[in-house]
Order: structure tokens, then sequence, then C-alpha cells
């Protein structure tokens, strides 16, 4: 009698087709990277020994090939360890293990490593399989026994009344679970390692793991659900003691897969673990309650937006966690790592940070490794790197780093890996410095890894986590610098006066290109002039120097009385000459380049400032002039255009503002970016025949610590002292408000500029 059966399982094949790549792995890395002795698709590797595997996988009638090949199997001196039975389409675990082989061992009693990846398992809550049955000409109609069970039985059914006591490692990956119902483990006492990733499970019941309390390694990741309405389903507890018999689990994974905030109340339960990855898990506002009383070394929280809220989060597993992988969570500043005093490997890239405070720095006595692309640091004139001791390997490409100080320089002295690419950087000779040292450090120096390349990453290990995998795939991969600049039009002078033992990771050709701003052009940090023959491009400095020299070349008795006028009026004559050089510059400008007095801007105002007096224009300045002025106000930070140069966007603002208002402290002159952006001032306005500038000092400045150019401006512009005192900053606010609207209402209706 002919019989066919065809199961529809669309459901449960849609629903599995939801899971993110493998590819895509957080700290805990992938299932296979985990273990040795099955692959992705779930065929047995070579690591498992011939003489104790049968892999039936990808076939149709599995059990009845399985059956036939344990008929034939040697079994004098050998046992059934290794089964594969993955993708065979089974909707349900087979009951075949009390099959046995030809010296009369049953599986129950052998098998230690089972996968049954990619089957599509029936739920008691899916719709019920559907069979199409062809009949002979007796009109006689047969279903097998075993297709019959299907309908009536769970998904682990075949687990059931079996004691799989040398069972280690389980493999249900891709098999479409919905939900873990009560106890379907219980006859594997000694199971230590069970991977549930890429299924469909949307609910664990209290008492889903009892009878393993040997388990030492959980994978519940990547499991996407939707319900009636294809809105993606949270993992849900049945109760927040679902953990509470697993007293020996070192590592949890529940990466990709949507959790419920209570979840995390779970894992107090977890003394033993040490391992736990919840990244992109949709997870909110940690607690520090919640990790308190485990073991927790390695963590990983990457793509839970504010996560780490309270800074307080991390407080109960300060002194274990080694390492930490916090990418893309909307983090501002670093004060929840603090006093991490184990850490050695830190990862927040793509986040809002600006500073790494010294408190922080400092207490971060252990780490290693430092990530913290994409986020917002800038040039730092203060040693900080060189507080962490132990630091080897920093990377800081894409941030907004302007400029190469001699700060930066020393705290890279005692690194041995760097990166800083994809900064928009303005060429000096720091920048030089830096890249020549590099180079000349390619050809003295080894190229080490900064953990041995079997650290951690033996797969047959209980914890594994890939941090020390990444950094070392970093290093293996890096470009060789062979030249001062690839082009070949830098001179080959590796004359150094900086010291220091670090490689550049992230190199390749083209990606080391600094700005030269008077040229306004970019060249490579090879190109740049050493520090030693640096040329002062300054004007002033020029036209000083120029003047010296006629000095010494005109007769004494011919010079001398005008040494003396010239002494005594020194500084008159310098802005002389500089008022001529500008009526020069002046007089050749296009006048179609000439803004008008009547043309209306987008801005009142453009406020250039440096991020140590960031507080007081947000709280002061701000408030007062836009609330209370009712003066617009374009902040860099707030108001530049994504896309465009750091250069232009501050250009443009400026040429976009009426008035621009420099923020003057003894910090805004210690900062060479922001010396730039006040020469960038002078210049456009007198380009564009404005006088449009004020000036508000936060402090008295002495005029040894002005530059030329400030002196100059401070002596033909009005300014503002900012008072200490209270009562006194009334009218200061009052002064600075009737400045900035009489620039406002000196404007008459136009056309924009905009």
């Amino acid at each position: 009698m002919l019989v066919i059966v065809r199961v529809t399982a669309s459901a449960a094949l849609a629903s599995a087709s939801a899971q993110p790549p493998p590819q895509e792995r957080c700290l805990t890395g992938y299932m296979t990277d985990v273990q040795s002795w099955v692959d992705e698709s779930g065929k047995l590797t070579e690591r498992a020994p011939r003489a104790h595997k049968i892999d039936v996988s990808y076939q149709s009638n599995a059990n009845r090939r399985l059956h036939k090949q344990l008929e034939t199997f040697s079994c004098a001196n050998n046992s059934v360890q290794y089964l594969s039975m993955a993708r065979n389409q089974l909707l349900v675990v087979p009951k075949i293990f009390r099959l046995t082989d030809p010296c009369g061992q049953p599986l129950s009693d052998t098998l230690a490593y089972l996968t049954l990846a990619g089957n599509f398992f029936y739920s008691k809550n899916f719709e019920r399989p559907k069979f199409e049955v062809q009949m002979n000409a007796t009109n006689a109609m047969s279903v097998p026994a075993e297709v019959e069970g299907f309908v009536t039985e769970v998904w682990s059914s075949g687990f059931h009344g079996v004691n799989l006591q040398n069972l280690r490692e389980l493999d249900l990956r891709m098999c479409g679970i919905r939900e873990l119902e009560d106890s379907p483990f219980k006859n594997m006492p000694n199971l230590e390692k069970l991977y549930l990733g890429e299924n469909n499970i949307y609910q664990i019941n209290e008492k889903s793991f009892n009878g393993v309390s040997n388990l030492i390694h959980l994978d519940i990741s990547r499991n996407y659900e939707y319900n009636t309405n294809e809105v993606y389903r949270g993992l849900y507890f049945g109760d927040l003691k679902v953990f509470s018999n697993l007293i020996r689990l070192q590592t949890l994974d529940l990466s990709y897969t949507k959790m419920r905030q209570e979840n995390l109340l779970a894992m107090k339960k977890l003394r033993s673990l040490l391992s736990l990855s919840i990244c992109q898990t949709e997870l909110i506002n940690m607690e520090a309650s919640w990790l308190a009383g485990t073991s927790l070394r390695y963590l990983d929280v990457s793509r839970n937006q504010n996560i780490f809220k309270d800074k307080k989060a991390l407080r109960g597993v300060r002194s274990t966690l080694q390492v930490v992988y916090a990418d893309n969570i909307a983090l501002s500043t670093l004060d929840v790592f603090d006093n991490l005093s184990s850490l050695e490997i830190l990862l927040v890239a793509n986040n809002e940070i600006a500073t790494i405070k010294k408190k922080i720095a400092k207490s971060l006595t252990n780490l290693q490794v430092l990530i913290v692309d994409m986020n917002r640091l800038t040039t730092w004139f203060r040693p900080t790197m060189v507080l962490m001791p132990k630091l080897k390997f920093l990377s800081m490409r894409n941030n907004n780093i302007n400029l190469i100080s001699e700060e930066m320089e020393m705290d890279f002295e005692n690194l041995r890996y760097i990166g800083i690419s994809g900064n928009f950087v303005v060429c000096n000779c720091n920048a030089r410095e830096l890249f020549l040292l590099a180079l000349r450090n390619e050809q003295i120096l080894p190229n080490e890894f900064i953990f041995p390349l079997n650290n951690n990453s033996d797969v047959g290990g209980a914890v594994y986590h890939t941090g020390f995998r990444d950094i070392n795939f970093l290093i293996s991969n890096r470009q060789i610098i062979k030249s001062v600049c690839a082009s070949g039009e830098c001179k080959e002078d590796l004359n150094s006066k900086s010291s220091g033992n670090f490689h550049l990771f992230d190199y390749n050709d083209g990606s080391y290109m600094c700005l030269l701003a008077v040229e306004g052009r970019t060249t490579p940090f090879g190109a740049v002039p050493s520090c030693g023959a640096r040329t002062q491009l300054d004007i002033d400095h020029v036209i000083s120097d120029t003047m010296n020299t006629l000095y010494f070349l005109v007769i004494p008795l011919f010079v001398l009385p005008f040494f003396i006028f010239g002494y005594v009026f020194r500084r008159n004559i310098r802005y002389f000459f500089i008022t001529m050089r500008n009526s020069t510059m002046i007089s050749l400008i296009n006048n179609e380049d000439i803004i008008d007095e009547n043309t209306i801007f987008n801005y009142d105002v453009f406020v250039s400032y440096c991020h140590e007096d960031r507080d007081w224009v947000l709280d002061q300045l701000l408030p007062h002039v836009e609330v209370d002025a009712n003066v617009s106000v374009c902040l860099h930070e707030r108001d530049f255009m994504v896309g465009l140069s750091i250069l232009e966007n501050i250009v443009s603002c400026m040429d976009r503002s009426k008035t621009i208002l420099l923020i003057l402290s003894q910090k805004f002159l210690l900062s060479q970016w922001c010396q730039f952006e006040m020469h960038l001032a002078q210049h456009r306005l007198l380009e564009t025949r404005r006088e449009d500038l004020i000036l508000v000092l936060l402090e008295e400045i002495p005029r040894r610590m002005r530059p030329n150019t400030l002196h100059y401006l401070m002596l033909t512009n009005t300014y503002v002292v900012w008072p200490k005192e209270k009562a006194e900053q009334i009218l200061f606010w009052r002064r600075l408000n009737k400045s900035l609207l009489a620039h406002k209402l000196r404007q008459a209706n136009n056309d924009s500029i905009a």
C-alpha cells in the first residue's frame, strides 16, 4: 500500500527566517565559536572522532537511515557519542534513544553530543500540521503511528521517559521552538551546554530548567517571535526564579532577543555567572542590584539605549569585570566605569563621549584596551591616557580631534597601538612627529599581540568571549607603513624629537591626512614641516621679523632715533602696518563678496568658545540671550550641518550670523583650534567689510598670555568682562544684551543669504 504524507510547516519556516544573520556577533560570539564538534549548518566536524560519530543530517527518512548505520556500526571498542540529525524536517524530537548498536548499547547510554538543528518542531500553540494522504486502489487509508503522534505531542516528547545520563551538549538551534514547557531536559543530569539560539522562544516557564543543575553554558540568543499583528514579542519569564536551579551556570547569552525589563532581576540568582551578553535586547536603565552577587567578568550591553543611565549600574561587579562592550548606548561620560579596577578591555564606540575625566582614568588601573571610536572626543591639553598605567591599545577613530597636541604625544609614548584616522586634523609639526615615530617603529619594533592568541579562545572552554580575538584581528590585519607618504612627495627624514613605541593599527594609504589651513588643502602627516624647521605663517610675525631685519641693516646713527621712537610706540606702529595690510586686502575684495548692511541673516550671533567653558555658555549665556533678549544664537554643537567639514561649518555659520561673539578665557587661548577660530573670525569680517565682533572675557587675561591677534582685537573692539560678584552680573547682562540688540536692529529687510 502506497501512502504519501506531506507536512505543511510554513508558519515555522516564516518565523525562523526572521533571525539576524549568524555573522552578527556580540561579545559572547556565535555557537560555533564556543564548541568545535558541529558547524553552523548542523553537520559534524572533523573534531568529532570518526569512530564515535554518526551524521544523518540533510536526509529524509532520518530514523530509517540512523537505524541502518547503527546496524553496521563498529562497536568493538567504540560507541556512538556524536550524533547529528540536523535539517531532517523533523516536527518533534525523534524517539530514537532506545535504538542500540550491534553490541547492545542504547544511544541513551552513549550519546554525549547531539544536534537537532534546523528542524521545524511542532508546538502545541501552533496550528496543527496538515497531512495529505494518497490512497491505493482498494480505498484503504493508513497513517504511520509516528505521524499520528505529531498532532498530540509537544516538541520535546522524544526526550520523555529516557535517561540521557551522559549527554554533555545539546544543539537545538533553528528549530522553530516557541515555548519551553516544564522540565523538557529533566532527564539530562550531566548536561553542560545547551544551545537554543535562532528559535522563536517567547516564554520560559518557571520549571523549564529543572534537572539540569550542572549546566554551565546557556544560549538563548537570536530568538524572534511575532504575534498575530506582526508585532515583535519580548521574551517572558514565567517566574523570576527561572534560573534558580542553574547553580553552576557561567555563561548566559541573550543577544538579539527582545527582553522585558523585569527579566534582569532573574540574574540575581546566578551566583556563578561569569559572562553575560544582553546586546540589542531593548533593555534600558540597568539598576545596580541586578548584577550584584554575581561573579561577572564579561559583559556586553551594546545597542541598548540608556542602559547605563544609572551611573551606579556596575557597582555590584566593580572588582570582577574584565571586559565590557558598550557600543551605541547613548553614553555621554565614562562615569559608570569608575573604579572598575579589574577592567582590561573597554569598548564604548558610537556614543557621545567628549572627554575622559582624570578621576576615571586614574581608577582604571588594569585597563589595556580602550576603544572610543565615533564619539565626540576633542584635542586634549592635559595628560590623560598616561594615567592608565597598563593601557596598550587606544582607538579614537572618527572623533572630533582637530589638532595633535604635545600632551597627546606624551600620552601615546607608552602605548603599543593607536588609531586616530577619520579625524579632521589641522596640520602642525606634532602630526608629523607622531607619524614619523610610527614609521621608525615599523623598522625596529616587532608586531606583537596584546593578548596571546590562545588566551581564552579555546572553543572547548566553558567561558568564551571575542574580546581578545577582536583586538588581535585588528593587529594582525593592519597595514605596514613603508614610507613617509604614499605619493612619494615627502622627504624621507626619520629624525624625530619625540619618543614612543607605538604602531598605527589603522593606517592605510590616504588615511592620515591633515588640513593646511592657510592653503585650504589636505596633505599627508609626513609632508608637514618638522617642528625644528616650522615656518611661521602668522602675518604679524612676518612683519615684526621684517622690521627687525631693517633695523640691523640701516646705518646705526640714522636708525637710532627711529629705533627709540619705534620702541616707545612699537605696538602702535605694528597695528598701523596691520591696518595698511587689511586695507590692501579689502581693496582687492570682489564687491560681490561684500555683505550688504541690509542683508538678512539666519542667526543674530555666532558664539565661539572652548569646551571647558561649555557649561557657562549653556547655563548662563543661552538663557539670558535667547530667552531674555530674544536673540537667535548659533552654536557649533547644535547648529552645524551634517556632511560638511568642521572648517566649512565654521565659515558658513559666521557668514550666516549678524554678529560674532568670542567667549575668551585662558583655556580658550590654550586651544590652538580656538585660536584658529579667532583668526578666522577676524579675516572673515575683513573680507566681508563687517565690524560685528563682540568680545566677552570670562576672566582677566594677562598681556603676556594674549596673542597679537587678540591684543589687537581688544584695542579695536569693545569688550565686556564677566564679573564674579552676582550683584554686578545684572549690569553685565544688560550691557551685553544691549550690544547684541543694537547689532540685531541695525539690519534692514532684504534678501536672505541662506
